[in-house]
């Protein structure tokens, strides 16, 4: 069975890492511009941003997702500290 391949490039970015995908096909990950380290969520063609809107700096990284939606990761707000992204939330 042959296996194929989708690209995953941000568009502006100067690197994408993609770092987890759940059953329903759901990506996270993260990319790199000139506003610092974004994380991101790839949905049914649509990416999301996800950053801490707290942070003046950018440096969110995604590196989970389970099959309700719910993503972990970690993002720089003065000091490392995880995060549970919950619908938004």
């Amino acid at each position: 069975m042959p296996i194929s391949f989708i690209t995953i490039d941000v568009a502006g970015a100067t690197n994408t890492d993609a770092h987890g995908i759940n059953a329903s096909g759901q990506i996270v990950g993260d990319y790199t511009d000139g506003s610092g380290t974004q994380g991101f969520l790839l949905s049914g063609g649509t990416l999301t941003t996800l950053n801490d809107p707290t942070s003046l700096s950018h440096s969110t990284f995604a590196t989970s997702i389970n099959g309700s939606g719910q993503i972990v990761g970690y993002d720089r707000v003065g000091a490392w500290q995880g995060f549970l992204d919950d619908g938004g939330t």
